[in-house]
């Protein structure tokens, strides 16, 4: 019996526990731009991407890409212990965001939240949420004098795809010609190939109905349909209000809740199946 109650408090104890960055990539010397430093392909995959800097000046950049709606989450986190701990938030390296359409955010620091993470004790400094622009998000990090940072960014803990090196460009030389070989004409009685059928986009109405179970809970959101299943037993309010949703059109109670908050539409896109088919 003990030991069984043991099993389960530890099984709720990682259920409740916030994801962490699994895949480092560092930040080389030779990253002094976000245009030279490395890309994530999928911004929404789980990174920690770590910098160090020895000197003031010093600056190191990367890129991540998202599709339009995907979920931004950047992170910004220090180890608990000198010098990054001993430093006052304005000796700290900063970090500017740039969106693909040029519009620049400077992270500033909001907390001080302290969590332990595999043996190692961190620092929240800033935890930035927002609903992604399609295209590639810059990054670039300027020290204030030596210290080394991570930044988190993305949530899905999968695998993901990091491209170093500049984005090949088209050759300069002509391919060489080639002489085509005569095609016989079709005969004028032949009949033309039937034009291919359309290929179907979205989903339907009656496949979200079919998905109203907490096993299978699927739902629309201004005209987008989400698989919320596994957000049932992480949110914040209670799975009642997610269960509520399930099998249904649930734009007015999301936006009666949630309406002009980034954090919770970032949180949603990351569950898009993809468009509601009309």
């Amino acid at each position: 019996m003990r030991k069984l109650l043991i099993t389960v408090l530890v099984l709720a104890f990682m259920a409740s526990a916030p994801a962490y960055a699994h895949q480092p990539v560092d930040l080389l010397k030779t990253d002094t731009t976000a245009a030279k430093g490395p890309l994530l392909v999928d911004g929404t995959i789980s990174y920690a991407v770590r910098a160090a800097f020895s000197k003031a000046g010093e600056k190191k950049g990367f890129r991540a890409a998202f599709a339009q709606g995907d979920g931004l989450s950047v992170e910004y986190l220090i180890v608990d212990k000198k010098p990054e701990n001993s430093l006052r938030p304005t000796q700290l390296p900063t970090l500017v965001m740039t969106s693909p359409k040029g519009t620049s955010l400077t992270i500033k620091f909001t907390e001080r939240t302290k969590f332990p993470y595999s043996g190692v004790n961190y620092l929240y400094l800033a935890r930035y949420q927002a609903v992604a622009e399609a295209g590639e998000y810059s990054f670039l990090v300027t020290a204030k004098r030596k210290a080394s940072i991570i930044l988190s960014v993305g949530v899905k803990e999968i695998p993901g795809e990091v491209l170093r090196g500049a984005k090949p460009t088209p050759s300069l030389t002509p391919a060489p010609a080639t002489t085509p070989t005569p095609t016989p004409s079709a005969a004028a009685t032949s009949t033309p190939a039937p034009a291919p059928a359309p290929t179907k986009v979205g989903y339907t109405m009656a496949q979200v109905r079919a998905n109203n179970s907490a096993s299978n809970c699927w739902s629309v959101i201004d005209d987008s349909v989400y698989d919320l299943t596994k957000w049932i037993n992480s949110h914040p309010g209670g799975s009642g209000a997610i269960v509520g949703l399930c099998g249904t059109d649930g734009s007015s109670a999301f936006s009666a809740k949630h309406g002009n908050q980034s954090r919770p539409a970032a949180q949603l896109s990351s569950y898009r199946l993809g468009p509601l088919e009309k």
